[in-house]
């Protein structure tokens, strides 16, 4: 079974600061760096490394960061196949990560807004049993539209309901899973509790539902009417926690299209994910083949 991604890539300016800026307030950053990022981008690399076949659709612009974003995907060993050229800038993000590793980002998504996946090639590769994960990066109306495909081709579909647009309702595609962290959450429910918002996804959408909290852990439900279960975090020191929740999802759908039992899925995930905040950037963040291949502890992190 394979992987298919229909999100977004772009590439991630970070600043390394000591504390974000007041209003009206310029720092001097620590250091800075540019490299790979977008949610699509960072969630196909991890479902590729946790052992799934990954394919990313999405699309870049006609200017030579394109080449840059082409270039790093194939070196990273994602194929750049997927990926269409509009008569657009490239997207770019930036990222300011402060000393305690919280993150603050920025986006232009010109591309991701105006790519259309029904245009894309995923639903001709794409075979029953297999997974395909969309975000909020791309125009709601065609999320929602690809979350329908992919049910009506019998396909696992996973929503990171993130990052969220205003008035958009990403849940009528009624994903088989919603992952989204406690403010996506409320946000999509009015509920504040862990425990009540993932019932209420389960409710809206007929699936299964996790809520990640950082280093809280997360809560998950496997459908409408069962128990809320909360679940611990793995211990680590957070160096930036800006790719955490990719590496977390892609790993998730990468496990789940391998055939692993969701409980288990769900633990790899959750210490992938410790990993990545221990390392910085997003793209790449998460754990190498090898240390998926290792194995983990709880105390490995």
């Amino acid at each position: 079974m394979a992987v298919h991604v229909v999100g977004n890539v772009c590439l991630d300016t970070t600043f390394s600061l000591a504390r974000f800026p007041e209003p009206g307030e310029t720092l001097n950053a620590r250091e800075a760096a540019v490299a790979l990022g977008g949610k699509g981008a960072n969630q196909a690399l991890a479902a590729l490394r946790a052992g799934a076949r990954t394919v990313l659709w999405s699309a870049v612009g006609d200017d030579l960061e394109a080449a840059s974003i082409r270039q790093g995907l194939v070196r990273a060993g994602l194929s750049d196949r997927g990926l269409a050229t509009l008569p657009l800038p490239s997207d770019r993000s930036a990222v300011l990560v402060d000393a305690s590793g919280e993150n603050m980002i920025a986006s232009a998504v010109a591309c991701a807004r105006a790519f259309d996946p029904a245009a894309a090639g995923w639903r001709v590769e794409a075979r029953g049993g297999d997974v395909v994960v969309l975000q909020g990066n791309l125009a709601p109306e065609a999320t929602r539209a690809a979350l329908e495909t992919g049910r009506s081709l019998g396909l696992r579909t996973v929503l990171n309901a993130s990052p969220l647009a205003p008035g958009a309702d990403l849940l009528a595609g009624r994903p088989d899973l919603v992952l989204v962290n406690r403010v996506e959450g409320e946000a999509l429910t009015g509920e504040r509790e862990p425990g009540r918002i993932v019932a209420a996804l389960c409710a809206r959408t007929g699936g299964a539902a996790v809520v990640t909290l950082g280093s809280e852990g997360y809560v998950l439900a496997e459908g409408p009417g069962s128990d809320p279960r909360a679940r611990p975090a793995f211990p680590a020191r957070p160096l930036d926690t800006s790719g955490a929740g990719d590496v977390f999802c892609g790993t998730l759908a990468a496990r789940l299209s391998l055939g692993q039992g969701f409980d288990q899925a769900l633990e790899l995930s959750a210490w992938a994910a410790a990993v990545a905040v221990t390392r910085a950037g997003t793209f790449g963040c998460g754990p190498s083949r090898d240390e998926f291949q290792t194995g983990r502890t709880r105390e490995s992190v």
